[in-house]
């Protein structure tokens, strides 16, 4: 399987399975279009999901770094090398706190006529920290890891000081999911398996978590991981200042990132 089936494949099954979780849930699919660019958003409201965002993003002479520490391999610098890439995202925030939120982001990029490079970061960021839920994720991912020969703990490594900030407790990362910098193609297969099999266990935990008793003490709980997860994005994410760089409208970020609810 190439990229691009890939790509389409997991947009169509989150768009149905986050709607069938939900049961009352509504999307609504947007077209974006700028000058670098196009975003596709589907975005998912009610029900058990307060939001999900799903894009896929094509972008073309964008300037890029790959030093480590960009969400999406990407930083806006100037006169450099330019890029042609793709971005494929999704965001899920559950209105239920004991369900986590679901971080979804991958992109793969060329410069010039070269071969694409493949960046991912998958983890789960909960309000509400349900061990038994994050120890069975972290399974899963370790038994791909076995499958292709890798070493478990490399494959997640610096999930926990991307998303982290020196004022916070704790940061939002679990590290039970990827963190997969500049795969080469021969590695695409590594790549999808491990997209696949995050958002598989995904689900498993929202279908098990979403009908779950909570009350205000756990709402706020997820409010306030709400509320870090705009403040990473904010005053951090390099990925954002990439976007506003280069003239993605501000439509475009809010819908494919922002949280639904927030406190500070």
């Amino acid at each position: 399987m190439n990229v691009l089936e890939f790509v389409k494949e997991m947009k169509e099954k989150a768009t149905k399975e986050l709607l069938a979780i939900s049961k009352t849930g509504k999307s609504i699919e947007k077209t974006y279009k700028f000058k670098i660019g196009q975003a596709d958003i589907v975005t998912i409201r009610g029900g058990a999901i307060e939001k999900a965002a799903i894009t896929h993003m094509v972008f073309r002479g964008l300037s890029i770094d790959r030093a480590p520490g960009a969400d999406m391999g990407v930083k806006y610098s100037g006169e450099e090398e330019r890029a042609d890439g793709m971005v494929y995202q999704m965001e899920v925030f559950p209105e239920n706190p004991y369900c986590p939120m679901g971080h979804f982001n991958t992109e793969w990029s060329r410069k010039g006529s070269g071969s694409y490079q493949y960046t991912m970061n998958l983890d789960l960021f909960p309000a509400v920290r349900v061990e038994e839920d994050l120890e069975g994720m972290k399974r899963l991912m370790d038994g791909v890891a076995d499958r292709f020969g890798r070493n478990r703990e490399k494959l997640r490594e610096g999930l926990d000081v991307h998303y982290n900030m020196k004022h916070w407790a704790f940061p939002l990362a679990t590290k039970v999911g990827y963190k997969l910098i500049a795969l080469e193609e021969r590695h695409v297969d590594l790549f999808i398996e491990a997209y696949r099999t995050f958002f598989s266990g995904y689900l498993e935990i929202l279908k098990k978590r979403k009908d779950t008793p909570f009350g205000e003490t756990e709402s706020g709980l997820k409010l306030e991981r709400n509320g870090k997860w705009l403040e990473y994005l904010t005053l951090k994410d390099d990925a954002i200042k990439a976007a506003q760089a280069t003239g993605i409208p501000p439509e475009v970020i809010i819908g494919l990132s922002y949280p639904p609810s927030a406190v500070f």
